[in-house]
């Protein structure tokens, strides 16, 4: 699973980038947006970069504004967040892989790499994987 870091940071992204596709099929500058929302065009901008973490009042406001209900902002997160937990594990199986790798490189004696290599081939065959 995705550190929690990583998780909320997409998730913060993901808002933004919703919050500035409507403002700008709106027709609304990041200024007037800001003028409504009371923040400024910087403070918007962050919130659309996923810089800044958008507050659920502030998120209600903006939503008004926009005329989408809240959810809206949050379609499409379940998809991006199975992605990532995805693109983690297998970041992790790469990792293990690399480190078994290393491990086997530093065994000295043939015999016994000969021994882990018919071991992992078992074990391998007992899952129903062929060679």
């Amino acid at each position: 699973m995705a550190r929690k870091i990583e998780y909320i940071d997409l998730i913060d992204k993901h808002i933004g980038n919703k919050i500035q596709e409507l403002r700008l099929a709106s027709g609304l500058s990041r200024q007037q947006l800001g003028e409504k929302i009371e923040v400024t065009h910087q403070q918007l901008q962050k919130y659309e970069k996923g810089t800044n973490r958008v507050s659920a009042g502030r998120l209600a406001v903006i939503a008004k504004c926009l005329k989408k209900p809240v959810q809206y902002f949050y379609e499409g997160l379940d998809d991006l967040v199975y992605n990532v937990e995805e693109q983690v594990d297998f970041t992790n199986h790469q990792r293990m892989c690399i480190e078994v790798s290393r491990n086997f490189m530093r065994i000295k004696n043939s015999e016994h790499k000969d021994a882990v290599n018919s071991l992992v081939r078992s074990l391998a065959n007992s899952e129903g994987i062929a060679n």
